[in-house]
């Protein structure tokens, strides 16, 4: 498999980890109702009816984080990093799917907006 399309594997899925931590750490902080974050809300969030949830989300940032290195190892950042940032169409479907968040047409546009941004930020050639 040559660089590019290895680099491309991890950058996917550094975003998919890192999309997917974010939710279900939201999930978490809604069912342990937490305005703020301080050592209780941690504590309930590891000790919670579910201990292995947070320890998950908790891997999968450290994960995450591990493929965005490899994938940076393989590409150049002027190319991954604006490819990263439309991850946020992967959070907005991920938080309508799993935590039935609603989007307004207004937040559409928005998100399209940012990724009109993104593939304009995007090297040519």
């Amino acid at each position: 498999m040559d660089r590019f399309l290895t680099g491309n594997m991890f950058l996917a899925l550094s975003m998919l980890c890192a999309a997917s931590s974010q939710v279900l750490i939201k999930r978490l902080l809604i069912e342990v109702n937490a305005d703020s974050i301080d050592s209780n809300t941690v504590r309930a969030l590891l000790e919670g009816t579910r201990p292995w949830r947070g320890g998950t989300a908790m891997v999968m940032v450290v994960v995450g984080f591990g493929f965005w290195i490899l994938c940076l190892g393989r590409l150049n950042l002027s190319y991954a990093y604006p490819i990263a940032c439309s991850s946020v169409l992967l959070v907005s479907l991920l938080s309508i799917v799993f935590l039935g968040e609603a989007m307004t047409p207004r937040m559409w546009f928005g998100t399209v907006l940012i990724l009109g941004g993104v593939v304009l930020l995007m090297p040519q050639g």
